[in-house]
């Protein structure tokens, strides 16, 4: 009986700990800012802060959204969000090391505008703050 006792409390203690690395690891980044070009979407301004994902396209759109990233090599995240406000789901791979991002988007799902977008580019400029 103590046995399954110890051992239950073990296994909530780990998962507190592990639900807790899990919140950490969501704003891993923050402090980071990076310019990054597509190809043929243009450049965009990126700076992580408090948990958000702010953006400023080259062409004037800006916005910013609630992220959650994992490290996955050295120098290198996995960032997803979601655009407030909308349906819009964005993954983006970013390889600071070589200086290049790999983007998976789900854009206006469930509409006649649907798009997926999935896009590779360059990081022009980068001033990374790995917490």
């Amino acid at each position: 009986m103590s046995r399954t006792f110890l051992f239950i409390c073990i296994l909530a203690l780990l998962s507190f700990s592990s639900t807790a690395q899990d919140k950490k690891a969501s704003q891993l980044l923050d402090g980071t800012v990076v310019d990054y070009v597509y190809k043929d979407l243009g450049g965009v301004h990126v700076n992580f802060s408090y948990g958000q994902f702010k953006r400023h396209w080259a062409s004037g759109n800006i916005g910013s959204a609630p992220y959650q990233a994992r490290k996955i090599g050295d120098k290198m995240y996995m960032v997803n969000f979601k655009v407030a406000g909308s349906s819009n789901f964005v993954t983006i791979i970013f390889n600071f090391d070589k200086k290049v991002f790999y983007t998976s988007a789900l854009l206006d799902p469930k509409t006649k505008k649907e798009q997926l977008l999935f896009e590779t580019g360059a990081i022009k400029q980068l001033k990374l703050n790995e917490n």
